[in-house]
């Protein structure tokens, strides 16, 4: 299970309710701990939406986010509840959520206007009813983010530039001042697509994955603290849409792709990206869009949505890809 019994209904359950799935998808498990089969993604009901979605746990709750099926808005689920939106949203790429203090989330979009919009959920479900635009910093694609520590108030987001510009831009926020800083390009990077970030609390180090102008996945990281990125490394995969990483507890972790078949690929890396397995194919299962990775202590989830009803509607679905005890 995700997060605990009383979060999740049994595969079981999920796929003999749902009329649009017959069966669960079987995949190749060559990762530790990886589970042979998608489960549907509950939140109140179906989760059908445009894109990927994203979760964040913290303080003992999940928080998931989506673009709606049949519409441009940011819709929530606290604890795979009953859908929510907060205030009135316009985005056509996917959201993000990132943990934020010691039990809330921070939920991130982008608007149609370009502007980064982003909005408190606190770990009650209470909320603000109100976005907050990031001042200054521009995309037409999702953005990622992550906390930057256990229950810290402060966060890291990246995001690709606006239109032509292919360059990868990071910033963060300083809860202490309530203030973001200037952007900067990270190691004078580029990419063919929105960059993704996440948090290893065990070496206390921020990733960035890309799908590089060759396509190929690039790497970099830093600590928390220090002056500057490391240099960008190729990894010798090729992606089409944005690669994600996640970390666990320990250390380990897990970066996702998508091969040319539009299916999800999956290696363990240590806490450094120094790459520690074979690409996991999942051959059964295909996706335009990316695959989100999400870590609950010592195991790793990946996130996805797949195309049914002749292509007219995209469903989310989740799977355990990697056990690191």
């Amino acid at each position: 299970m995700k997060l605990g019994q009383y979060l999740k209904f049994s595969a079981a359950v999920i796929l003999t309710a749902l009329a649009v799935v017959a069966t669960a998808t079987q995949s190749f498990a060559q990762l530790p701990g990886e589970a042979s089969s998608f489960n549907a993604e509950v939140v109140g009901g179906t989760l059908l939406l445009q894109g990927t979605y994203s979760e964040a746990r913290n303080g003992g709750g999940l928080l998931s986010v989506w673009r709606g099926a049949t519409n441009n808005q940011v819709w929530m689920s606290l604890n795979n509840g009953r859908p929510f939106t907060i205030g009135g949203t316009v985005t056509f790429q996917s959201p993000t959520v990132a943990p934020w203090g010691e039990d809330g989330f921070m939920v991130f979009h982008t608007g149609d206007n370009g502007e980064i919009w982003y909005t408190p959920v606190f770990g009650d479900g209470a909320n603000s009813g109100t976005w907050t635009a990031v001042p200054g910093n521009f995309t037409n694609l999702p953005v990622s983010v992550a906390q930057m520590g256990p229950n810290s108030n402060n966060l890291y987001l990246v995001y690709r530039g606006l239109g032509n510009d292919l360059r990868v831009w990071g910033t963060w926020y300083n809860f202490t001042t309530n203030t973001w800083a200037k952007a900067e390009n990270i190691s004078g990077g580029s990419a063919n697509n929105a960059p993704g970030v996440s948090m290893n609390n065990a070496t206390n180090q921020l990733t960035v994955t890309v799908q590089g102008t060759d396509n190929q996945l690039w790497m970099t990281h830093q600590t928390l603290g220090a002056s500057g990125w490391n240099s960008w490394l190729p990894k010798g995969a090729f992606t089409e849409n944005t690669p994600h990483s996640a970390a666990c507890a320990n250390g380990n972790m897990v970066v996702s792709i998508l091969n040319g078949n539009g299916n999800p690929e999956f290696a363990k890396f240590d806490g450094f990206g120094s790459q520690q397995s074979g690409w996991s194919v999942d051959t059964l299962l295909s996706t335009s869009s990316p695959v989100q990775l999400t870590a609950n202590g010592n195991t790793l989830y990946s996130l996805m949505s797949r195309t049914f009803d002749g292509g007219t509607q995209q469903q989310g679905f989740w799977q355990q890809i990697y056990d690191c005890q």
